[in-house]
């Protein structure tokens, strides 16, 4: 089954393209503190230092299409979920692993199979602002798809704002970095568990603007063209976490639906970037980013499960600032993680399948 998806993006941008700092500053805030509580919550629920932390911190089975809506000119793409046949519009983030939405999105006194679990959460984000409230379970469906008994947060407050339709996010990571309890696991993981699904893969194919999908359940071939090369993850980690190379550098990669932008430890994004000619890179508020001659097209190429992919330049020029384009790569000390997280560039230039089943994350170059 398929879920179509919708665009919210630029909130780092204005409407003319320039870069808006204090809001590109406050993504990667969200951004460390996203990982430093996957980090807390891996530690929590295994007993364990994440090994990329860094030193020192009865249905009948199916499938479905979700379409995803393009917010705010790239800034996230959301698409429509029901709990307690309240539909809404969320974020789907592989880069976390709990449902969480705003006051006004969902409320339990309008279903009669919604339960109060009794347990709390409270998740941080780049704002200062902290998403806090009641976890509860209720009956759920996306795309045609059914589970009963999933969990949902709801905040006590609203933590979303100004992301049109967005209410809130479904995080699609697994459950060691979950900041709910064990037995309460992520969606997907309860649509898997209770049959729902033919089998338990996940397909983005995500666009600007107009015809970006989220499809469950089994591979939509007609997403991409040519083979899928696929690269084995441990589920212990959390994320979806493998092996890549940025411009022939070898890195370690998290495969972030939830970020705009890739991003990593400045010296190895200095040095992935050092053969691109014309690149200046400008270090503000904990971040290095770099910037170029809108006439030029720097070279980018990432290589994973021995698939290249090129970044093309309506990927490269992500954004502008005193006249020169923004590449959508940054150098970021604040992050707690010794690897890279690759974001919308990646998935704008693939079709990215994520298979639970056989543990493993699969690329193709979109149809």
């Amino acid at each position: 089954m398929q879920l179509s998806l919708h665009f919210v993006a630029g909130l780092y941008k204005h409407d003319d393209g320039e870069l808006d700092l204090p809001a590109f500053n406050q993504h990667f805030k969200a951004m460390d503190n996203k990982y430093q509580d996957g980090l807390n919550n891996f530690q929590k629920n295994t007993g364990k230092s994440h090994p990329l932390a860094a030193r020192g911190a009865s249905k009948r089975a199916g499938s479905g299409d979700v379409d995803l809506k393009d917010v705010k000119n790239g800034k996230l793409w959301a698409g429509e979920v029901t709990y307690g046949g309240q539909s809404f519009s969320i974020n789907f983030d592989t880069g976390s692993a709990d449902t969480l939405v705003n006051p006004d999105a969902y409320k339990p006194s309008k279903s009669k199979a919604s339960k109060n679990t009794g347990k709390d959460f409270s998740v941080r984000y780049g704002d200062g602002t902290t998403a806090k409230g009641k976890i509860y379970t209720d009956s759920f469906s996306i795309a045609g798809l059914k589970a009963d008994k999933v969990a949902i947060g709801r905040s006590t407050t609203t933590f979303i704002k100004d992301e049109e339709s967005n209410q809130g996010v479904a995080g699609m990571g697994f459950s060691s970095i979950q900041t709910f309890p064990k037995e309460l696991p992520p969606f997907f993981e309860s649509l898997r568990k209770q049959k729902a699904l033919d089998k338990g893969i996940f397909q983005f194919t995500l666009k600007r603007g107009s015809g970006s999908t989220l499809h469950l359940g089994s591979v939509d071939s007609s997403k991409f063209k040519g083979d899928v090369s696929y690269a084995k993850v441990d589920p212990l980690y959390g994320w979806w976490v493998t092996s890549a190379k940025v411009n022939n550098q070898k890195v370690t990669a998290i495969i972030d639906s939830g970020s705009t932008l890739i991003s990593g430890p400045p010296d190895q994004v200095k040095k992935a970037l050092s053969t691109v000619n014309g690149l200046e890179p400008i270090s503000q508020s904990g971040q290095t980013r770099y910037q170029f001659d809108c006439s030029k097209s720097p070279s980018v190429t990432i290589e994973i499960a021995g698939k290249t992919v090129k970044l093309s330049d309506d990927q490269t020029h992500w954004s502008k600032h005193d006249g020169k384009c923004v590449l959508p790569i940054v150098g970021q000390s604040g992050i707690p993680l010794n690897g890279w997280i690759l974001g919308d560039p990646l998935f704008r230039a693939t079709s990215i399948i994520f298979d639970v089943d056989q543990n493993r994350i699969g690329f193709a170059l979109q149809a």
